[in-house]
This record gives structure tokens, C-alpha cells and sequence, in this order.
């Protein structure tokens, strides 16, 4: 998002923002909340979740450091659609409305670049639904657990979170990712030793997601 600034820019932006530590299992802020702020992750992960009325939660985004949250509706002048929680102890920038505007005023050709991130976010918002509504659970978790090794760069990984934490990130309760995870290990396609998963065959997974 801020490719295009320059290294002066860039000075004066970080001046004007905050770094917060937060502890584990904070919330950084709530569904309704005035969106005043976005966020960079210098360390640790973040949830984006909501609540239905049932008390069930769906997770739309897990974050990690490098990675940024909150922006659309920033720039919206809106609420906090989703609510955003530490899942582990975490240094956050704040980078604040306000100093952004400022900044704009003087250097107008950033709004494309930032235009650019904000079209990001929305093909991950695009994924997520196609995800949730045109395959099943299996898929979807195969689908989780092959980006999970892209990004580890290794085919045994831990996953980083609870198993409940991504039963709701897929759409599904615990027992039906239970059942999905057996039906992957029965194939071969993967190894499951408590919070530690091993691909064993990357193709089947591919063809499961296609």
C-alpha cells in the first residue's frame, strides 16, 4: 500500500502513528466501533471475526506480521464491520485517518497505490465467499492447509491456530472438521499428529480445491 512513497513520506507518515503492544486475546476493536485507524502488523497474529445473534462466530481473516487490517472501512468513514482480537501477544502500528489525509494533500498520486491495496482486500473477501459457498468442508480445508505450507514453505507444519479457531475460519463446527480431517488422513493425502499436519500428496489437495 505504501510502495509508492518515497523515503521522506514515508518518515513523516510513521511520525504521525503509534505502535501499541498488546497482549494476547485483546481486542483491538469491536464490531460498530468508529473506524478512526487501520493497522500493521509489526508482530504476532490477529483474528477478524464476527458474532451472529446465536453466539456463533465466524472468522474471516487470521493475520500476521507484514499484513494489514482494517483499511476499507477507514477509508469509508464507517464502523468496524467485523471485530479484530490478538491471538497472540502482538506490536500493532496504528496508522491514523487523519495523517493519511494529510498526507494525500500534499502527494495526491499515493491515493492509486493505496487504491491497489484496497483492491487486494476485496479479492480476499472474494475468495473467502466463493470458498465458503461453491465448495465443501473438505475443500475448503484442503484449501486452508495448502496455503498454510505456502507460506511455511514446508509440508509438515503446526497449524497456528486451535482446530476450533479453524473449523470457524472454514465455515464449519469442530465435529464436521473432525470428520473432514479423517477423511484426508484415510486417503493418505495428509498426516495428522494432534496440532501437526503433513501433506502427503500436494496434487490430490490441488484437485479437491480446482
Amino acid at each position: 500500500m505504501f510502495s509508492a512513497m518515497g523515503q521522506a513520506e514515508l518518515a513523516g507518515l510513521l511520525r504521525a502513528c503509534l505502535v501499541r503492544d498488546f497482549q494476547a486475546r485483546s481486542q483491538v476493536f469491536r464490531p460498530g466501533q468508529p473506524a478512526e485507524s487501520f493497522y500493521v502488523i509489526l508482530a504476532g497474529r490477529v483474528k477478524i471475526s464476527k458474532t451472529s445473534a446465536a453466539g456463533d462466530e465466524q472468522i474471516l481473516h487470521l493475520y500476521g506480521p507484514g499484513q494489514t487490517f482494517g483499511e476499507a472501512a477507514m477509508w469509508a468513514g464507517s464502523d468496524y464491520p467485523a471485530g479484530a482480537e490478538t491471538l497472540s501477544d502482538a506490536t500493532l502500528l496504528v496508522v491514523r485517518r487523519a495523517a493519511l489525509r494529510s498526507l494525500l494533500k500534499k502527494d495526491p498520486d499515493l491515493a492509486l497505490a493505496m487504491l491497489a491495496g484496497l483492491a487486494a482486500k476485496l479479492r480476499e473477501f472474494n475468495q473467502l465467499i466463493a470458498q465458503l459457498s461453491l465448495r465443501d468442508v473438505p475443500a475448503r480445508l484442503a484449501e486452508v492447509l495448502l496455503k498454510i505450507s505456502a507460506g511455511t514453505g514446508f509440508d509438515s507444519f503446526d497449524l497456528p491456530q486451535s482446530k476450533r479457531q479453524l473449523a470457524s475460519q472454514i465455515g464449519t463446527v469442530p465435529e464436521t472438521l473432525s470428520r473432514a480431517l479423517q477423511k484426508l488422513k484415510a486417503a493418505k493425502w495428509i498426516a495428522v499428529q494432534g496440532a501437526n499436519i503433513t501433506i502427503l500428496d500436494k496434487g490430490a489437495l490441488e484437485n479437491l480445491v480446482r
